[in-house]
């Protein structure tokens, strides 16, 4: 069958799982491939918007008990365009800012979509579309949002098709509301599972995290909006012609004889003024000449590999740093994730927790009491 024949869930689903390996680092970002296969399925799911705005698929009208089970799982199509979005534009400002753009356009209308709904009530999850101001209230929310999202993941893991991993990549869990390219079965006895409930869970998830990238967009158009404007677009000088006089009449004796004007060897009575030598007139002959003067000079090495191809390198022998940057900021610390499981009482997870915690304490009290305070500082400096 070809591709653009497919169903809408073949296709949507097609578009997901050529979007699953850029998403959770399976592909290497430098690569070309995994940048063409991102704006394939950019392009899919363009597509695929387009097509439900076409058919009506949703509306202001309805309520979402109106809505099928099938047709819910699309409500999901606004969320997967916007982070695709995300890992784009990564060219120069400009292109990062209209990604990043487009992006908040895609988040925003599937938000708009829920509100409609209501599937996500107010003042829980993506309700809430602004963190507090104040730290503290900050830090509780976040760790209130983990919870959350710890708690959806392991209730959509538990109730969709197949089972899959709680900390998969939400588009795993969506691909597991669409049709696979596994054959079906024809059993007359078999009963499509029911999705609804987990479809709804899931599209309370991704609400969540469709308000934190929000958030995180906000704070890199800021940083772009600093930026300092791209140098308009010219004949590209090299710096080292500006230095050729300065060089020259520092470290020669005598400028190279094609660097002479006409006007500089004859006088225009006809008298000779430096000496100069007749070369052969082909032009082949001078650029040849001319070509072998520039690259046999002191101090002249030639690139041997691009910029994307020493990153690459770089990348292989494990000397760029990953991770980092908001999403580290707003990963909860190693106590607060210890705190969080010692909640769960009465639980295995809760008691090696508690042993965890105890453990790091009693270390610390025995540093404490090896290492006195100033006992390093014996000569009483500083």
């Amino acid at each position: 069958m070809s591709e653009t024949n497919l169903p809408l869930p073949q296709f949507y689903a097609r578009a997901l799982r050529n979007l699953l390996p850029v998403l959770d680092g399976t592909l290497p970002p430098l690569e070309e491939s995994t940048h063409a296969q991102l704006q394939h399925a950019v392009e899919d799911l363009y597509l695929v918007g387009r097509m439900l705005s076409s058919l009506s698929v949703f509306s202001d009208n309805e309520r979402l008990d109106e809505v099928g089970d099938k047709e819910l799982a699309f409500m999901t199509v606004g969320w997967a365009l916007g982070e695709a979005e995300t890992r784009q534009g990564f060219g120069g400002p400009e292109p990062r800012k209209a990604a990043l753009e487009r992006s908040d356009t895609a988040f925003n209308s599937f938000l708009s979509i829920l509100d409609t709904y209501k599937i996500v009530a107010e003042g829980e999850g993506g309700g809430a579309r602004a963190l507090p101001a104040d730290p503290g209230q900050r830090r509780e929310a976040k760790i209130a949002a983990h919870r959350r999202s710890k708690e959806l993941r392991e209730k959509i893991s538990s109730a969709l098709p197949g089972q899959p991993d709680a900390g998969s990549n939400p588009v795993a869990f969506i691909l597991a509301l669409l049709p696979s390219d596994k054959p079906s079965s024809t059993s007359v006895n078999d009963e499509e599972p029911d999705v609804r409930e987990p479809t709804i869970l899931l599209l309370r998830l991704l609400a969540d995290l469709a308000v934190s990238s929000v958030g995180n967009n906000a704070m890199e158009l800021q940083i772009l909006a600093l930026a300092p404007p791209e140098p308009t677009q010219g004949p590209l000088e090299d710096p080292r012609a500006r230095r050729t006089e300065e060089t020259d009449s520092t470290w020669r004796l005598d400028r190279a004889p094609g660097q002479y004007k006409p006007r500089e060897l004859i006088s225009g009575g006809g008298r000779v003024l430096r000496p100069f030598t007749i070369l052969p007139s082909t032009s082949a002959m001078s650029d040849r000449e001319r070509l072998r003067s520039d690259v046999f000079r002191s101090s002249h090495r030639l690139p041997t590999m691009t910029i994307d191809e020493y990153l690459a390198e770089e990348d292989r022998r494990g000397n760029i740093i990953r991770g980092g940057g908001q999403a580290s900021y707003d990963a909860p610390t190693e106590s607060e994730l210890l705190e969080l499981e010692m909640e769960n009482d009465g639980t295995a997870g809760a008691e090696e927790a508690a042993e965890k915690k105890r453990l790091k304490d009693e270390n610390w009290a025995q540093f404490t009491d090896d290492n006195k305070k100033g006992a390093g500082n014996t000569m009483n400096r500083g």
